[in-house]
């Protein structure tokens, strides 16, 4: 399968952070009533942000400042990609220790992406033409755009090169996710292909 096509097949959803969630603390099996009473408790909307804030790698303070409730309103969308990408790449299992134990989100630099993404696979002379096309740069921007969830104008604000030295790490978090979530949906369709 064309690794593009991988990468838009991983990418075409957009998860609500309710959803999100409810998936992390496994209220995603209890009825309806279950999970408002889950929901309201006086403890979770303290674990979602301590969540939140782990699985983003920002503080608390942020988290807080999107909203009252579950839904975080206010969430940017290159959060919500970022909670999409982490709950493809993390079993629950792998969910439950980010919340108990100490973690570090995984960080890509643009480098990586398009070496994994766009260039796999290529022979070397292949790999080249393709980056000195001059169609390339925009393409690499507009997929960039679409995985983080920012404006295309955005990230040409982060450099001239394609190595897009000024790119915040929280957007580069949201690569490690993508590439992870990317990696796992590459194998699973290794193995049901072979």
């Amino acid at each position: 399968m064309d690794n593009c096509k991988s990468l838009r097949i991983i990418s075409s959803q957009n998860l609500e952070p309710r959803q999100f969630l409810r998936y992390c603390f496994d209220l995603d099996t209890l009825n309806p009533q279950a999970i408002l009473e889950e929901e309201i408790s006086f403890s979770y909307r303290g674990q979602c942000i301590k969540l939140l804030s782990k699985i983003l790698g920002i503080n608390r303070k942020t988290i807080r400042d999107w909203g009252d409730d579950p839904n975080f309103g206010r969430m940017p969308q290159y959060a919500r990609n970022t909670c999409y990408y982490a709950q493809l790449a993390l079993s629950k299992k792998q969910l439950y220790r980010v919340l108990h134990y100490e973690y570090t989100p995984p960080t890509a630099n643009p480098s990586e992406y398009i070496e994994e993404i766009l260039l796999s696979g290529l022979p070397t002379s292949e790999k080249i033409k393709t980056m000195t096309s001059t169609k390339f740069r925009s393409q690499y921007f507009t997929s960039l755009s679409k995985v983080i969830g920012v404006a295309k104008h955005t990230i040409y604000e982060w450099g001239d090169s394609l190595e897009l030295s000024k790119m915040p790490k929280r957007y580069k978090n949201t690569l490690g996710y993508a590439l992870a979530a990317y990696r796992k949906h590459k194998n699973i369709s290794e193995q049901s292909a072979a």
